[in-house]
Parts: C-alpha cells; structure tokens; sequence
C-alpha cells in the first residue's frame, strides 16, 4: 500500500512539475524569419508597399501669439547681453591680471552663452533674420543691399601726362629732403 501511495506522489510531483515547466515557457515564435541571400543584402529585397501616412491632424494647436514670442525674444536679448556684459568684465579682469587661464574660461563663457541664446531663440519659433535685413535695420533702407562699385580705371596717358613727366625731378639731385 506503502508502494502505491509513493507512486502516487511521484506521478502528483511529476505532473506539477511539468505544468509549472509550461507555464514558464516563451511563447512559441508566430514564424521563422526568411533567410537572407547575399543577392537580397546587395540589391535589398522588394518589400510590401507600406500604408501611407496619415495626414496630420487638423486640429493642431495654435502657436504662441505673435506679442508673447516678440516679448520672450526681447528678454533672450536681454539675457545675452547681461550675460555677455559679465564676460566682458571678466575679460577685463583677465587683462590686467594677464591671466591666461581666465581668458580661456572666458571665452568658454561666451561660447555658452551664444549656444544658449541660439538654442532659446530657435525653440520659439522665430524665422531667421538675414544679415542683410540686420544691416538695414541699423544702418537704413537699402545699404546692405547697394552693391559697392569699384573706383574708375585709370586713364591711360595722354599729352598732357607726358608734359608733366618732362617736368619731374629725374635725378637726386632735383630731390631735396627736408628734415624737421
């Protein structure tokens, strides 16, 4: 009786076991991936067409006012000028310390604090002004884009300029050096 008991036990233990054993398993893979030849790594296998991309929504939210951007433009401004004002002094210091080190960080400084101001000012949103707009802006309508003209040629030589080449000092001795 002693036997069948232990039997029993022993086929509970084992069926426990190999439900436990289950349960623990992965799922099975849903299919094998195909195999790649060198022909589809060269020329690249043709694929399924992919749906197109939805159209973007309609209802995306509107940006910020054109006042609220002008007026955080103008404080990025402002902090780029303070901030550029203290490296300004620290250069100063630098200088009469003729300090090496600190005109390095300095220029650290400033390097951060432009990437700083580029980085706020891009993330609103503003377009880029053109140099040529900026020199407008300070200078008046219509400098940065009048083209500089190069002087006139020079006129070739004529009688007149012969007559005053006859008339040039031609040795050192026509020259006199005056000494203050």
């Amino acid at each position: 009786m002693h036997r069948y008991r232990a039997w029993g036990l022993a086929a509970l233990t084992a069926a426990a076991g190999a439900t436990a054993a289950a349960a623990a398993d992965p799922p099975p893979r849903a299919a094998r991936p195909t195999q790649t030849t060198v022909v589809d790594k060269l020329f690249g296998k043709a694929k399924a067409k992919a749906e197109p991309a939805p159209a973007p929504k309609a209802d995306a939210p509107p940006g910020l006012a054109p006042e609220v951007k002008a007026a955080a433009l103008r404080d990025e401004q402002d902090a780029y000028e303070r901030r550029m004002a203290v490296c300004l002094k620290l250069r100063e210091v630098a200088e009469q310390r003729g300090d090496d080190n600190l005109h390095r960080q300095v220029d650290e400084l400033e390097r951060q604090a432009g990437a700083l101001y580029h980085a706020r000012t891009a993330a609103l949103g503003l377009p880029k002004a053109r140099p040529a707009d900026v020199l407008d802006r300070q200078l008046g309508t219509g400098v940065a884009v009048t083209p500089l003209t190069a002087p006139a040629p020079p006129v070739p030589a004529g009688p007149a300029t012969a007559a005053a080449r006859a008339t040039a000092p031609t040795s050192d001795r026509d020259v006199r050096e005056v000494r203050p």
